[in-house]
């Protein structure tokens, strides 16, 4: 055998190894990517349960359901931290929608999402908590909400 058949043998098999490895590296970040998806929504869902759980404290949970028809009835002290809850839930889904725009978040998990978004924007406190806290949001996010058709939040209603 003659060193330029040895040195082509050599050369195949290099080139076999490089295609090898590439389709390993390529199985490799599809798993990190799924991986890191996962991990997204998983983090995801539990911040929103962290937070929507706030609500199983009764005096809360009272602050929420006269804020939503009326938050001018709400004292000073009420409506404190009435706002600062909608504007905590109104967080968690301002990041919940950049995890969903980079492709991290599946849109089943973000349109589930957004059901709660979608009936709060059918409440009577909806466009006076957006005057106040407006512009502690992004207006990428802001727009977005503004296009979302409204649901229905009257299952909470007596």
């Amino acid at each position: 055998m003659n060193w330029d058949a040895v040195g082509a043998i050599g050369e195949i098999i290099g080139a076999f190894a490089v295609v090898i490895s590439l389709i390993y590296l390529a199985v490799q970040i599809r798993n990190q990517n799924l991986e890191s998806r996962a991990a997204t929504v998983q983090q995801v869902l539990q911040n929103n349960a962290a937070t929507i759980s706030q609500l199983q404290d009764p005096e809360l949970a009272q602050i929420w359901i006269t804020g939503l028809e009326d938050i001018g009835s709400l004292s000073d002290v009420e409506r404190l931290r009435f706002v600062i809850y909608i504007t905590t839930v109104l967080r968690g889904y301002e990041n919940s929608y950049f995890q969903w725009r980079s492709g991290r978040l599946d849109d089943e998990t973000w349109f589930t999402l957004m059901a709660v978004v979608r009936d709060v924007k059918s409440t009577a406190m909806y466009s006076q908590i957006l005057e106040i806290r407006r512009h502690h949001f992004r207006p990428e996010f802001m727009k977005y909400v503004d296009e979302l058709e409204v649901g229905d939040y009257s299952y909470i209603k007596k």
